[in-house]
């Protein structure tokens, strides 16, 4: 099949979607399909200090193609806004105006709403089918977390996100909850597939660790790392490492950046820098070799979020051969996924009592049994490896291969 993958960021730039987009297209040129990868020059967060890359490109035995955009920073709506419309603008231009049109394209949720939209409009011009990869859910997402309410735009967009996964050939989702939140939009199951993230990274024993983040004193550790942001409660596990306070064995540490960040810190209060701690964005080989010298990572959505979205940090997590400390909601697969394989514990929302009391549970039982590192990691692979996510993937395009 002639396939198109779809993404603003791909590898080198720093996304973990830009990473695994070139990880699966590579994995199916080797399987024979002619790949091209449609992205732009790597751009994310101005990360990127490196030459600037080919428009085209044959790689890896596939065709990479980055479409030029304007320089934006993360703080420029308007700029951000105008790269979307190009972006997809030079994606409908490419796809319609080919010789050959692509047998199928995949596009995910990001913009929100657009990409799906302009996926279905070159449908409109030429026979490609598409996969809609959904690595999150808009308008629900951003309602659930309160980002925005519910007004006459948001209505708008939930209709066209409906219409975008009805008229996709596939709708890949990350989770059993998600796929029955796009069941209640209306949408039939019989084109909805669940299909999680893989592992991208693996841990590289031999990474160095800067110092202010070495557990040098084996300290029970509880971390949380990624986006700092709304989506996430964290408010609560503050709270609950004051009331830990006094076990000075139990530190709780958390490594990113967000709109949270300030807000956080003036929270904790006289603990900043004693039991809690705050550290900058690592790149993820540093940040797993963290997390690998931590208990407890900490898994926490606002509630509902985990019908919208499922944490990709659970991979990183659990590849790091940490526990996870999860916040979500117990009827949730995550939650489920958690209790069902031992591997870690589960705190019915944001109550900082009970998270207190089950890290201090947790904390009791590793000073006696430790941790058991090797098997959460093998846990981890058997669910989210890469030969067994990439086999999904295989299947599906092999069942639209007709």
């Amino acid at each position: 099949m002639k396939l198109l993958l779809v993404h603003r960021f791909i590898r080198p730039d720093a996304p973990g979607y830009a990473h695994m987009l070139y990880i699966m297209g590579k994995h199916f040129a080797a399987e024979g399909h002619e790949v091209t990868i449609f992205s732009a020059q790597p751009s994310y967060n101005e990360d990127y200090d490196g030459e600037k890359l080919p428009t085209k490109q044959f790689v890896d035995g596939m065709t990479v193609i980055r479409t030029p955009l304007l320089k934006e920073t993360k703080k420029n709506a308007i700029l951000r806004s105008l790269n979307f419309l190009i972006f997809c603008t030079s994606l409908f231009c490419h796809a319609v105006f080919r010789r050959h049109a692509y047998d199928l394209m995949t596009v995910t949720t990001f913009p929100p709403t657009i990409m799906g939209l302009t996926a279905r409009t070159i449908g409109l011009f030429r026979k490609t089918k598409y996969v809609f990869h959904c690595m999150d859910l808009y308008p629900e997402v951003a309602l659930t977390s309160g980002i925005l309410k519910r007004k006459w735009l948001t209505n708008i967009a939930a209709r066209i996100d409906k219409r975008n996964c009805q008229k996709a050939e596939a709708v890949v989702l990350l989770s059993s909850d998600m796929q029955d939140t796009v069941e209640r939009r209306g949408v039939s199951s019989n084109h909805l597939h669940v299909i999680n993230n893989f592992i991208i990274d693996e841990l590289d024993p031999n990474v160095e660790i800067p110092k202010n983040l070495q557990n040098k004193d084996n300290k029970f550790r509880v971390l949380f790392a990624g986006n700092i942001g709304r989506f996430q409660g964290l408010d609560a596990n503050v709270e609950a490492a004051k009331l830990l306070a006094d076990e000075k064995e139990i530190e709780f540490c958390f490594v990113g950046f967000g709109v949270m960040v300030d807000l956080l810190k003036k929270q904790a209060g006289d603990l900043l820098n004693d039991t809690i701690s705050f550290h900058d964005y690592l790149p993820i080989a540093t940040a797993m070799g963290v997390i690998a010298q931590s208990q407890l990572g900490i898994v926490s959505l606002s509630p509902g979020v985990v019908d919208c979205a499922y944490p990709s940090k659970t991979m990183t997590y659990l590849e790091s051969g940490c526990k996870l400390l999860t916040l979500v909601e117990p009827h949730s697969e995550l939650a489920q996924f958690v209790e069902n394989e031992k591997i870690g514990i589960v705190c019915d929302g944001a109550n900082p009592e009970d998270i207190a009391a089950k890290i201090r549970d947790e904390f009791t039982r590793w000073k006696t049994d430790g941790q058991d590192r090797e098997s959460i990691r093998n846990t981890g692979r058997k669910f989210f490896g890469q030969p067994y996510i990439l086999g999904c993937w295989t299947e599906l395009i092999r069942s639209m291969d007709k």
